[in-house]
């Protein structure tokens, strides 16, 4: 919970944003999705991933900096697992995340896994 609030700081700070990093939505509520996400083991890390940065996003837990923290989240999370994102670059992976809270799962799951 606290790596993902520390996210949204440097992300803000990393893309030059003018918002200040601040929680609008409960704490509790970033660790409810993190503990969704290890119950979904199961279902592979692709899953956990794309469930992880979507319920993120849903989730609108700060002002500013939602999606790009969900993607910098969901790329450390795959990174720790010994995964990679196709797309490495925020600017380059902008457009696709913007819009992710109306992508299905299976369109998440695609493009982190071929960047398309």
């Amino acid at each position: 919970m606290d790596d993902v609030v520390c996210t949204n700081i440097n992300v803000l700070d990393m893309t030059g944003d003018k918002h200040s990093s601040k929680v609008i939505m409960s704490l509790e509520g970033i660790q409810t999705i993190i503990d969704k996400v290890k119950k979904e083991e199961k279902k592979g890390l692709l899953y956990q991933t794309t469930f992880l940065m979507k319920e993120l996003v849903c989730y609108h837990a700060f002002a500013s900096g939602n999606h790009r923290t969900a993607y910098i989240v969901g790329k450390t999370f795959l990174y720790m697992n010994g995964r990679k994102f196709k797309r490495n670059n925020l600017e380059k992976a902008y457009p696709f995340i913007k819009d992710i809270e109306h992508r299905s799962i299976q369109e998440i799951e695609r493009w982190i896994k071929h960047g398309i």
